[in-house]
């Protein structure tokens, strides 16, 4: 009956991580350690505080002491509020350039939802004459993105609902001998993406209806059509055309693009550990170590169907002469298949960590993300004759710094705080989609951790983002250009409860000679 219990509660867990996922950090989600959260993740790839070490640097695993459960929430609560400053047409040598873009400011964006994690490890040998074994596995969500614009915006032909996830599963093995530690992990990564849309249809049918009006003189008189009534004739059919909505803005259809895939990558690392406890008793420095960790990129090709909603006929009651292709749309744009690549990219991840006075410890951190590999997003679909559609992001290569402090107050409660800058990848206003509206980051956090038992801690964490205002001067493919100014920040609330068995490792002469007193403040 118990372990039917827990698995009820993991597989329920599971389902909740499944289908959501938020932007934070362009779409990285740095949110996988709850501990990692109250310093801003400061020292992910060096601290080895619990479980979750395994997603920032494997190698850190083979420092725990005994079995790990690790089961934490993230509740991401961002505001993207868009305020519109003049968006138009942007479409040079046209009748209408410079026309505004009628629409709303589309509302909150942001979407709330809860981020979910879990981490397993065991150890395997200690202290034998072969070094210290731990192998263990995670779940996580290392991408993951959704906005969702109100469907009148004036933002609405290049985004309406944009959802990346991905879940990813991460077997790991470390390995320890004396004071250096290696680990390595397979990610076998699943992403599913969805993206929506609106489409200009009262735009794009200009082409079409001008060559039409084009052809009616002649058209009329081999009709038999008087040359003086012939004007008036095709007056009224433009007439007629325009009222049935042929016009830019006037004909709105939607398209929402779904895809999955699952790949392949692996995350590296190691540490070193070039201080340890219980050297230089009277030291003002204690546990001291570096880490460095290597998240490889994954190439996803994206398959599944596009659905084309609200195509019209290209008819307008009461026109003296009809469009002779009225399904030319409908011709193109029907539901099928389709493909698109997304290239995620590698991270390479340096950390420090230095206890000092027994109850105190600093930590830092820079992280480098291989942006600049995102530089595009083909979507192509089965049938040749739907004209691609491009995602066009020209990312960066972007950094992250993070310092994180924290303060052992008693052997149960640990108290922690940390501040990080975050690098938008995105290069100018003119590159800054509305599906993910980014800018720099500051990161300000605060947690804490509670032991009521050896086997039992309790984890939470707060932080906000504060988000340098993202300006837009962002032209989609069919000419519409966006023109405003979000306002936008992030809310982060976390929590994790980790449970542990087995007894720690053996201590030798050196970590016992002043054994009472360390152990009080043991993390």
């Amino acid at each position: 009956m118990r372990q039917s219990t827990i698995l009820r509660v993991v597989s329920c867990f599971v389902l909740l991580i499944l289908p959501l996922a938020a932007r934070a950090g362009s779409f990285v989600l740095s949110e996988q350690s709850v501990s990692g959260l109250g310093v801003a993740f400061a020292g992910g790839a060096a601290s080895a505080e619990d479980a979750s070490t395994l997603f920032y640097n494997p190698a850190g695993l083979a420092r725990l002491d005994q079995g790990e459960f690790q089961m934490g929430l993230n509740a991401i609560i961002p505001s993207d509020e868009f305020t519109n400053q003049g968006s138009r047409y942007n479409l040079p040598g046209t009748p209408f350039d410079g026309l505004p873009v009628f629409g709303n400011n589309g509302g909150n964006a942001g979407v709330n939802h809860l981020i979910g994690n879990m981490y397993l490890s065991q150890p395997i040998l200690r202290n034998s004459s072969y070094g210290d074994l731990t192998i263990g596995l995670g779940l996580t969500s290392p991408f993951g993105l959704e906005t969702d614009y109100s469907p009148g915006w004036v933002g609405r032909y290049a985004a309406l609902r944009t959802k990346l996830l991905t879940l990813d599963i991460q077997p790991t093995v470390a390995w320890r001998w004396d004071r250096f530690s290696i680990g390595a992990g397979l990610d076998i990564q699943y992403a599913s993406a969805r993206l929506t849309q609106a489409i200009d249809f009262g735009l794009a049918a200009q082409a079409p209806l001008g060559q039409f009006y084009g052809a009616l003189p002649a058209i009329l008189a081999a009709r038999g059509i008087p040359a003086a009534a012939i004007p008036g004739v095709i007056a009224a059919t433009r007439a007629a055309y325009t009222a049935a909505g042929f016009v830019p803005g006037g004909l709105d259809g939607v398209t929402e693009i779904t895809g999955d895939d699952w790949a392949l990558g692996f995350t590296v690392g190691g540490l070193f550990e070039y201080r340890k406890m219980g050297e230089g008793e009277d030291s003002f420095l204690q546990d001291g170590r570096i880490g460095l960790s290597y998240r490889s990129k994954i190439d996803h090709t994206l398959e599944g169907n596009a659905e084309f909603r609200r195509v019209p006929l290209i008819t307008a009651p009461g026109a003296p002469v009809q469009f002779p292709s009225p399904t030319a749309f409908q011709d193109v744009f029907f539901n099928q298949g389709v493909s698109a690549n997304l290239d995620l990219p590698d991270i390479l991840h340096a950390s420090i960590y230095q206890r000092f006075a027994k109850q105190f410890a600093v930590m830092g951190d820079v992280t480098w993300t291989h942006w600049s590999r995102l530089q595009q997003v083909p979507i192509v679909f089965d049938n040749p004759g739907t004209p691609p559609n491009v995602l066009t992001i020209n990312y960066d290569d972007a950094m992250r710094y993070a310092i994180g402090f924290e303060w052992y107050a008693c052997k149960n409660l640990t108290l922690r705080t940390g501040f990080a800058y975050d690098e938008t990848p995105i290069q100018s206003a003119e590159l800054r989609t509305p599906r993910i509206p980014d800018n720099n980051r500051y990161w300000l956090s605060f947690g804490a951790k509670y032991s009521p038992r050896d086997w039992l801690d309790l984890d939470v964490g707060y932080a906000h983002l504060f988000v340098a205002d993202p300006t837009s001067n962002f032209t989609d493919s069919q000419g519409h250009q966006l023109i405003g100014t979000y306002d936008a920040h992030v809310d982060i609330v976390s929590a994790s409860v980790t449970i542990k068995w087995g007894g720690p490792r053996e201590k030798t002469e050196t970590y016992a000679k002043d054994a009472k007193e360390i152990r009080s403040y043991r993390k």
